[in-house]
């Protein structure tokens, strides 16, 4: 019987000492490799539009017929993003992201059109603050203060799809504007400290503001093609009882041929006092060479959007107003001009899912006169917000 009891106790022993990591085990258990999941969102949007009629021609030549925008349409965007981070033993966190362009639309665009992988890159982060390596907004958006917004689409960006942008070159693709530079996406290396104070800092170098090239930036000489940028941000949050505070300023300077080379400096407050946010931001950029202003090459642009927030746990209303204007040849009179005004409302159906909606008016002036260089419209939109 005692044989037994002594060889059940080793047995026992012997098992649980089998269980105990050994030095290789603990090792190859430290040794895993960063671990990646999914994220990202969806929005579906409907809605009705009414685009002015008298903008319809493609351009003043046009004298076989017009082209006639209906006022029904549907609107995704989808993007997901692969990600993922480890601690190393010095305490500094390795992560990294990938997001992908999740519609159709953008993915059978021909050559030159939008990318499907949008941001991508590398991020070290610790009690130093975090550098970044790759393709993301810079420290100039991340870190700024606008006018604060709800419902269905991102005023000045997303409303192009509704009311279309006319016979005109203002603003980005489409007509789209904002009061940062955040689609400035392109590769390249930022830092952005941790909050001292209620202070934190941010600065960027891009090589060059080109997407497709990946070779030494092009940017001087007479056949010089690209521009590089650079540029700081500051930016300071406090609070004063139940009313808090929040600000920044940021400059950066694009750098190439001289009618691409601008210095653009934008500035941002944001006040929430219990349920209401109130805030504004200014955005005003130039050409940094000279003999460029009241041309047709001027780079002059001046924005500015300006808000109130509304919000509850479930739920949130928000009045955004958005105007920008670039002068051009000074022997022309008026600005080429885009103005937004916007009413939102989002409402929590779920973890992750909301209700939006918007109803808002856009307007686009040109300099030139002519009805197929000027538009004007409103939209009612609304639709599902999904983040997974």
């Amino acid at each position: 019987m005692k044989r037994l009891l002594y060889s059940s106790t080793a047995l026992a022993a012997a098992s649980a000492i089998a269980l105990i990591p050994t030095g290789d085990a603990v090792a190859a258990e430290k040794a895993k490799k960063i671990q990646l999941g999914f994220g990202g969102g969806m929005t579906a949007i409907i809605g009705f539009a009414n685009n002015a009629t008298s903008s319809e021609k493609v351009n003043a030549g046009d004298v076989d017929g017009i082209t006639h925008y209906d006022s029904f349409n549907v609107w995704t965007n989808t993007e997901v993003e692969v990600k993922g981070s480890i601690k190393l033993d010095n305490g500094v966190t390795i992560s990294v992201e990938v997001e992908f362009e999740g519609d159709q639309v953008i993915a059978n665009q021909p050559a030159g059109g939008n990318n499907v992988v949008d941001n991508t890159f590398m991020r070290m982060s610790g009690g130093f603050g975090s550098v970044s390596v790759g393709s993301l907004a810079p420290p100039t958006a991340v870190l700024a203060n606008s006018a604060p917004w709800t419902g269905a689409i991102f005023p000045g960006v997303e409303d192009t799809f509704w009311i279309l942008r006319p016979n005109m070159t203002y603003g980005g693709p489409n007509g789209k504007i904002s009061t940062t530079n955040g689609s400035t996406d392109v590769i390249h290396l930022q830092y952005i400290s941790k909050p001292y104070a209620g202070l934190r800092m941010g600065a960027y170098v891009m090589p060059s503001t080109s997407r497709t090239n990946e070779n030494m930036p092009a940017i001087g000489g007479n056949d010089g093609t690209e521009a590089q940028e650079y540029g700081v941000s500051v930016n300071y949050n406090t609070k004063f009882g139940s009313t808090t505070l929040k600000a920044d300023v940021g400059h950066w300077l694009r750098r190439g041929a001289a009618s691409a080379s601008t210095d653009t400096t934008r500035f941002g407050v944001k006040l929430g006092f219990g349920d209401i946010t109130l805030g504004g931001s200014y955005y005003n950029a130039s050409n940094s060479a000279t003999g460029f202003k009241g041309t047709t090459s001027s780079a002059e642009d001046e924005r500015w959007d300006v808000g109130v927030l509304y919000k509850q746990k479930d739920y949130s209303v928000g009045l955004h107003y958005l105007e920008g204007a670039k002068p051009l040849a000074a022997a022309t009179p008026g600005d080429d001009e885009k103005s937004i005004l916007s009413l939102g409302a989002t409402y929590a159906l779920g973890p992750g899912v909301s209700a939006v909606g918007t109803i808002f008016w856009v307007e686009y002036n040109d300099e030139l006169t002519n009805d197929t260089n000027n538009n004007k419209g409103w939209a009612a939109v609304a639709g599902i917000k999904v983040r997974f």
